[in-house]
């Protein structure tokens, strides 16, 4: 006879319940973290599956040094914005590249999968719409709009047809000196002296209205206003939108003119006493001044010509052409423009964030762009500071000091001979002294460099230097010649002498090749070269 199963115990019950419930704890566990992975590894397929574009980066790149540009003066707002209304269908056509580029770059990968296009939609859409806008009108600034096309009506043509009105304002001025000051935010500005001796404004009005009788309310509003004192006039035109007045002043002959053109070109000539002109978006040109000639510009080119007094002009913009000048002129800002000086009696001064310069005498001519400099017939002491310029100075009488990087000087000298600096951190120095002349030089490169002279001088390599030292003659001025990367020579010229006046009262002047042309003084024939 068997034994009996043993008895069932409550707690053995309790213990399997526990165990079950542990099973299942864990089950479940088992199943969330299945389910993580899971997750995660579709999560890691999508990604790889939607790889995004170096697209994006690349636009945002381009805008960033675009508005870079712009902002720090270097590109010129209205001309990019005039560009991009012309070219911007090409953006398009380098976006799809750049897609057919993406595309030929993931064939050999499949595992890649399909890019996401959505940004680049809207990409196209805004620039299709700043294609459209900029046709219309240039953008300036955040929220500016510059006139584009014939003096800048298209854009307000939406507003309704042209419409044009004529006003004469004639007033007396009591004022032997009179100063008189114009204000004009949108329109050119032209002035000219009076034969009568008084004060005639001539505008010009242009608004764009859908009705003549809103055209006619807005020449109303439009007229200038002409406020006479003791000491002159003060002549404003109201600003609107959609309206610009050209401006025609005769003025005496005595007046000194102070000009505020906002959007618009400034042309004066013929004024005694004087002119100050402050344009934002325009050209400016002077001549024949009697006075001190200013120029304030933000935009535009400026020019001058036969002023008898001082001429500066400060800010930012694009060429600058000065000629026949008697008294100092001084150009201080940036201008990313040519800049062109000749016939200059007085000394020149010039102040960048690239380049300082300063000639007391410039006999011949000067030109000025963004990698070249180039300067005829001055007179010492003459002070060149220099980034990435490329120097070339010839027949140059008296001291010199030459400070370049980044660029090749060129130094030919004039008698009276002076002490002759020129230091270059990466590129090739050249001087050339005359054939006859007495000095004394110590100057060195690289050993990976070349050292040549036409003197006998002494040539040695020293401490990974090559140098070239000695006296030739019996000494007299000092020339110390140094470059850090580049060639250094010292050559044998002939023997030239700067004339000890202006030239523009003696010679005519020099005309550095691909300069403007200006007329010759009085009395002058224009210099005829020898082919």
């Amino acid at each position: 006879m068997g034994s009996a199963p043993p008895p069932y115990s409550p707690q053995d019950a309790r213990w399997q319940a526990r165990e079950m419930k542990a099973q299942a704890r864990a089950q479940r566990d088992q199943w969330k973290a299945q389910a993580r992975a899971q997750r995660a590894y579709y999560r890691a397929c999508w990604r790889g599956a939607h790889r995004p574009s170096f697209i994006g980066p690349v636009v945002l790149l381009a805008i960033g040094i675009i508005a870079l540009l712009i902002s720090t003066g270097r590109m010129d707002a209205v001309d990019f914005w005039a560009w991009y209304a012309h070219w911007w269908p090409m953006l398009l056509i380098g976006l799809g590249a750049l897609l057919l580029g993406e595309y030929f770059l993931d064939w050999h990968s499949p595992w890649v999968g399909r890019r996401p296009l959505g940004g680049l939609v809207w990409l196209v859409i805004l620039l299709i719409c700043l294609g459209w806008i900029s046709r219309e009108g240039h953008l300036v600034g955040p929220f500016a709009w510059e006139f584009s096309g014939d003096n800048g009506n298209d854009f307000w043509s939406w507003m309704g047809p042209e419409h044009d009105n004529d006003v004469q304002i004639d007033q007396v001025l009591t004022a032997a000196k009179p100063s008189v000051s114009i204000s004009d935010p949108r329109g050119d500005v032209t002035i000219t002296p009076s034969s009568d001796g008084k004060l005639h404004v001539r505008a010009h009005e242009m608004v764009h209205r859908t009705s003549d009788d809103e055209a006619r309310k807005i020449f109303g509003e439009l007229k200038p206003k002409v406020e006479t004192s003791s000491g002159g006039a003060v002549v404003s035109v109201p600003e609107k939108d959609g309206a610009r007045v050209d401006l025609t002043v005769e003025m005496p002959a005595a007046s000194y003119a102070t000009v505020t053109a906002e959007h618009g070109d400034v042309t004066a000539d013929g004024l005694n006493d004087g002119i100050q002109v402050t344009d934002d978006h325009g050209e400016v040109k002077l001549e024949d001044i009697s006075g001190d000639a200013q120029g304030h510009m933000d935009q535009g080119d400026f020019s001058a010509h036969n002023v008898q007094g001082k001429v500066l002009v400060d800010g930012n913009g694009d060429d600058i052409t000065l000629s026949a000048i008697k008294g100092a002129a001084t150009i201080d800002g940036d201008f990313y423009g040519d800049i062109h000086m000749e016939q200059m009696s007085g000394a020149v001064h010039y102040q960048s964030s690239m380049t300082t310069l300063d000639i007391p005498r410039l006999d011949g001519s000067l030109t000025l762009d963004k990698s070249d400099l180039s300067v005829s017939r001055a007179a010492g002491p003459v002070r060149v500071i220099a980034k990435s310029k490329d120097i070339d100075l010839t027949q140059v009488a008296g001291d010199a000091h030459i400070e370049d990087s980044d660029g090749d000087v060129d130094l030919v000298t004039a008698s009276p001979l002076g002490n002759v600096q020129v230091t270059d951190h990466t590129g090739n120095v050249i001087v050339t002294m005359p054939e006859d002349a007495s000095f004394t030089v110590t100057g060195s490169t690289s050993d990976d460099e070349a050292v040549r002279t036409d003197f006998p001088l002494h040539m040695a390599t020293d401490g990974g230097r090559q140098t070239l030292s000695g006296s030739v003659g019996h000494g007299g001025v000092q020339l110390q010649l140094e470059t850090e990367h580049g060639n250094l020579e010292l050559r044998k010229g002939t023997n030239t002498t700067l004339a000890a006046t202006p030239s523009d009262q003696s010679q005519p002047a020099v005309t550095a090749p691909g300069a403007k042309h200006f007329r010759a003084p009085a009395g002058v024939k224009p210099e005829v070269k020898q082919q």
